[in-house]
């Protein structure tokens, strides 16, 4: 038979019969008259590697499965198997994203990777940002934040910290927002630090005492590592201070 008869009995193509000559997959027939006579035994062959296709193998791999032992072939199946599972993860992470993505799109909200408290606190501020300054500097934070959860390094359970937006909580972040934190001498970033810390321990309330015992001084670091890499000379020296702050005040939670 010819090689089109071949492509279309295996469902393939002639393109991909003349590559699997190429690769070495398949012996070129004999030729009969003008043309290159193939028989059952390479309507077999084609068959099985468009079956091993299937099974998500590389074409490398076929090559040593088909004429190998099943024993010596079970190592490029077991990896073979184990690609397939991490590409299952991949698509149920990639599925639970898109999910979290469509349920905030019904629902108005902006689409981002920071939890809804998050982004609620942020654009609260921001609306309420007496000035462009302000406003800056809220942006930076909720830029950072986004930063920081969509490299999985915000820690679980912090979105509480942004969870209460009374008006005195507001009115003492839009003053800490506002400062100009490039003349501020070492005694008032310490101040401005401890006051951080302190908002951030009320507004977890009665969870605080659950995170002090889920959080780590690794978990910290990666945070303030990210925003002293992503930050000016005054947010870095203040976020020093702030890392500081909070271990100490994990430190002292963990150790009651």
């Amino acid at each position: 038979m010819r090689i089109r008869q071949l492509a279309e009995l295996t469902g393939t193509t002639v393109r991909a019969v003349r590559h699997y000559h190429s690769v070495g997959l398949l012996d070129v027939p004999e030729t009969r008259g003008a043309w290159r006579d193939y028989t059952l035994e390479h309507v077999a062959r084609v068959g099985r590697i468009r079956w091993l296709l299937g099974a998500g193998l590389s074409l490398s791999a076929i090559g040593e499965i088909l004429d190998a032992a099943p024993a010596s072939a079970a190592d490029d199946l077991r990896s073979t198997l184990a690609g397939i599972d991490e590409q299952i993860l991949g698509l149920q992470e990639q599925r639970r994203r898109l999910r979290v993505l469509l349920d905030a799109a019904e629902r108005g909200h902006t689409l981002t990777p920071m939890p809804d408290a998050a982004a609620a606190h942020y654009a609260h501020m921001e609306a309420n940002a007496p000035d462009e300054r302000t406003a800056r500097a809220i942006r930076a934070e909720r830029d950072f934040v986004e930063l920081a959860c969509y490299r999985g390094e915000m820690p679980e359970g912090a979105e509480l910290i942004f969870a209460h937006l009374d008006p005195a909580t507001t009115a003492g972040a839009l003053a800490a927002y506002g400062r100009d934190l490039d003349a501020m001498d070492d005694q008032q970033i310490e101040e401005t630090a401890g006051h951080v810390v302190a908002r951030m321990v009320t507004a977890l309330g009665e969870r605080a005492d659950s995170m002090a015992r889920e959080l780590t001084a690794g978990d910290i670091d990666k945070v303030y590592d990210l925003f002293g890499a992503t930050s000016s000379r005054g947010q870095k020296e203040l976020g020093e201070a702030v890392r500081r702050h909070l271990k100490a005040a994990l430190g002292e939670r963990q150790a009651s």
